[in-house]
């Protein structure tokens, strides 16, 4: 039997924490992240598998023509920013204008995953928690598109650089898994 048991004292270093929660981390179809995400050049399947891990699924109707049509359409386009040494962010953000922020994000990430973390509600709430802002209200649909962008550039990927973490991927899963929780057990830590 493997249990884990949850030490709710304040952890004052970003390592621990992280350390900690990653290895809390679950999240369905892991191989499909894992097998396509550190390749140098990307094929239209790495990044439809890479699109279905973050989408939790097999990508619906409606989902897999957006893929194609914004994403897939510009295979050349990724894997030439890909290879660029220092990504032109402006030219990403003009190309990929039409995606939601999530997608573009993870698009972002699919790029250059070991700059660029990953972003979700999870990841946000933990974010907002661990600075001791409101986090009690992040959801898919509280935050605009123009406002998850703005937060993630303007303050996350800023917070990213400061704290100088060098396991990205760590980071996000110890941020998701923290994320999770909070939506589900939040409470414990507002009651009194």
């Amino acid at each position: 039997m493997n249990l884990i048991k949850l030490d709710f004292t304040t952890t004052i270093n970003l390592d621990e924490f992280i350390a900690s929660w990653s290895k809390l981390y679950s999240y369905p179809l892991e191989y499909k992240y894992s097998n396509s995400i550190h390749k140098d050049e990307f094929d239209e399947d790495d990044i439809k598998s890479l699109f279905e891990w973050k989408n939790g699924m097999n990508l619906s109707t409606a989902k897999n023509d957006s893929l194609e049509n914004k994403v897939l359409s510009k295979i050349n386009i990724i894997n030439d920013l890909k290879t660029q040494k220092n990504l032109d962010l402006k030219t990403f953000k003009v190309e990929f204008y039409n995606l939601s922020a999530v997608w573009k994000i993870f698009l972002l990430h699919v790029i250059k995953p070991n700059e660029y973390p990953i972003y979700d509600q999870h990841v946000h709430r933990t974010y907002l928690f661990i600075n001791d802002l409101d986090w009690s209200n992040i959801s898919n649909s509280s935050i605009s598109n123009k406002n998850k962008e703005a937060f993630y550039f303007n303050e996350y990927c800023k917070f990213i650089k400061k704290s100088d973490f060098k396991d990205l991927r760590a980071m996000d899963k110890a941020f998701f898994a923290f994320g999770q929780f909070l939506k589900k057990y939040g409470d414990v830590f507002t009651t009194s």
